[in-house]
């Protein structure tokens, strides 16, 4: 491993995928008054776009970036696209904050997460539940009893974008959404250690091939049970996570995950919120408040590759995974 990465006052940013995520994350540098030095896009009408707002340099491909001119990146891209490009910013020492979920599987995590070990840089994951005021509240109740058991539902409608119904890119709704929600289940119920899983296929004719529904049990290495439903067949977003203690349900619902009987004050962006915990990172090199770097995004790959096992296999699937 190489001399780890030196803080800078103000570092030089790259984009990497400007769709929803991306516009997204441009916004938060901006407000955090940082400079947005190049985004990158297949699709150079929307690179322009993006890059018009805050006079970026526009790269079509990930292998033109010069990765000496970039201090921090967010890849906002499709799991497809994962890999090349993230390897060789973190070879370069380029902080790195990814969207989930970090790939199809953990094999581009892994190789990810060594290129990070060599270059010696920052990682940080979007698991942007885990910075909500209402997660934290949840954590603290939870840490007060004993935690029973929990049961999360992602429920929803295919998400339109070309990409997204096919299991070649996406990984499925188990891959690109239900990360979330396999991510929140072990930040409450401890590591998983193995999982059953069912699915009901896609009705006739659909355009999409990935499953209308799955269920899933995860059993935490501790032997506590969890349990998540997961639909894409909906018209209107249904979400939800209880924890089941000794002594109370905590309670939280909706795409905010807002805390029921609970005090917590508004957030009102939560991205932002992830963002600058990367940046100060980024920028001082204390890492305490990322809540998710990548060797952990790393445990939670391993769980949805293990229910992605279980489906095909149809009996209940051991989590293998020894840390890179």
């Amino acid at each position: 491993m190489v001399e780890e990465q030196r803080p800078v006052s103000n570092p030089r940013i790259a984009i990497l995928g400007c769709g929803r995520m991306g516009k997204q994350h441009a916004q938060a540098c901006a407000r955090l008054e940082v400079d947005v030095r190049l985004v990158c896009d297949p699709d150079v009408e929307r690179a322009r776009e993006l890059a018009g707002k805050f006079g970026a340099q526009v790269v079509e491909k990930g292998d033109q970036i010069d990765w000496s001119d970039v201090d921090a990146a967010f890849c906002c891209t499709p799991p497809f696209a994962r890999g090349p490009a993230e390897c060789a910013a973190a070879e370069a020492g380029v902080a790195l904050f990814m969207e989930k979920p970090i790939g199809l599987s953990l094999a581009t995590g892994e190789e990810i997460f060594r290129a990070a070990q060599q270059g010696g840089g920052i990682t940080a994951v979007g698991y942007m539940n885990r910075y909500r005021n209402s997660v934290r509240r949840a954590k603290q109740l939870a840490a007060e009893t004993e935690v029973l058991g929990a049961i999360c539902h992602w429920v929803g409608a295919i998400y339109r974008v070309p990409w997204w119904g096919k299991r070649e890119l996406s990984g499925g709704q188990i891959n690109e959404q239900c990360t979330h929600a396999f991510d929140l289940l072990r930040h409450f119920c401890g590591e998983i250690v193995e999982v059953s899983a069912m699915s009901q296929p896609p009705p006739p004719g659909a355009a999409e091939d990935i499953d209308a529904a799955t269920s899933v049990i995860l059993r935490a290495e501790n032997g506590t049970l969890a349990m998540l439903y997961a639909s894409c067949a909906a018209e209107a977003k249904q979400i939800g996570l209880y924890v089941f203690t000794k002594t109370k349900q905590i309670s939280l619902d909706g795409w905010n995950l807002e805390l029921r009987d609970g005090d917590c004050k508004d957030q009102p962006d939560v991205f932002g919120d992830e963002a600058e915990a990367f940046l100060h990172a980024a920028k001082t090199g204390d890492r305490s408040a990322i809540l998710s770097d990548l060797g952990d995004a790393l445990r939670t790959q391993a769980v949805v590759d293990t229910a992605v096992r279980a489906l095909a296999s149809r009996r209940s699937e051991r989590v293998d995974y020894s840390p890179p």
